[in-house]
Formats: C-alpha cells, structure tokens, sequence
C-alpha cells in the first residue's frame, strides 16, 4: 500500500507465507477496548496475525498508515512499541500462558517509512515461575529490522480475564484446522 497526501493507495495485501495458519480474532474481541485489534479506521493499522506450524511462533503481516505518524513521513515509536508488545504478548497467549506485560524495552534500529508493510516475528524465550520472557522484532520484506524488542510478562489466573478466555479458545479452535496459506 501507498500513501500519497495522507490518503491511502492501492491496498496491500497482507497473506501469510506457506506453514503459516492465520489467527482468526473474534470481532467482538477488541470492540471499544483493544488499540490495535479494535480499530479498524484503514489510515492506521492493518494487521493480519498467524501461527507459523513449525515452531508455533507468532507471525504478523502490518501496515502501518498515516494516522501511525511520528517525525515527517516516518512511523510513530509508540506505534512500533504497541505492535511489540502486542506480538510478544501473543506468542506468550499461544503457548498456554494467560499473562499480561510488566515490562517492556525497544530498540529501534531504523526509521520506517509510513505505508510500509513490515513482517512481526515474536517468540517466548523462557519461562521461570510465573515470568515468562518474549521477543520480538520488526522487519521489512529486505530484511531490514526496524525495531527489535523484549518483554517481561506475568502468568496470571485465567479467571482474571473474564471474556478474553472465551476468546482465546476460539483462536485456538481457528488453529485446529490445516495451514491456510497452502501455496
């Protein structure tokens, strides 16, 4: 996707590569409470999450739009920041784990242009107690990383999230099919 004058060109589109199953959201998740599944505004964010099968790590396709805007022309970090912990946080969900972020760092290695379609990697990198440790990376289609990330999350009771639980077991039941990026 292209943006000229704020104005979004030619829609990308955001498909998965072959071994990777696509995460599907309940709609009903993120209205009126999740910043970046519940938006759907097209100047913004566009995200497509997947599962790679074979390590079960978190993938996501996104682009990010003019409203995403820092410095001229650029990607706000805070934008960067919040599709971090959203990945990191997700692969600590995919692995069974109900917890939220205590802490989070990024380092930014470039700035990223806006419409720019990046690749989202994440993975748990290890579990001690209740802590579990995360991390993630943006890249572009050349390799490039913009931003590479790591996040302290805390394993909380599932009770504590009352309708997200619900939730999780239907993602999870979206993934009990076969790959849907057969190619």
């Amino acid at each position: 996707m292209s943006v000229k004058n704020n104005k979004i060109i030619n829609p990308y589109e955001l498909s998965g590569e072959k071994g990777w199953t696509e995460l599907k959201i309940p709609d009903t998740y993120g209205k009126g409470r999740a910043f970046i599944t519940g938006d759907k505004t097209p100047d913004r964010l566009m995200v497509r999450y997947f599962q790679k099968q074979s390590d079960k790590s978190f993938v996501a396709r996104v682009w990010f739009g003019p409203a995403t805007e820092g410095p001229a022309g650029f990607v706000h970090g805070g934008s960067i920041a919040s599709i971090l912990d959203e990945a990191m946080g997700a692969a600590v969900w995919l692995i069974g784990f109900t917890a939220v972020s205590a802490r989070i760092t990024v380092d930014y290695r470039k700035m990223l242009h806006l419409g720019t379609v990046t690749l989202v990697e994440a993975n748990v990198i290890s579990v001690n107690g209740r802590k579990i440790v995360s991390g993630g990376k943006i890249s572009g289609e050349a390799g490039t990383i913009y931003a590479e990330s790591k996040g302290l999350y805390i394993n909380l009771p599932a009770e504590r999230f009352g309708k997200m639980i619900h939730y999780r077991n239907q993602v999870e039941e979206s993934l009990s099919g076969t790959d849907n990026n057969e190619q």
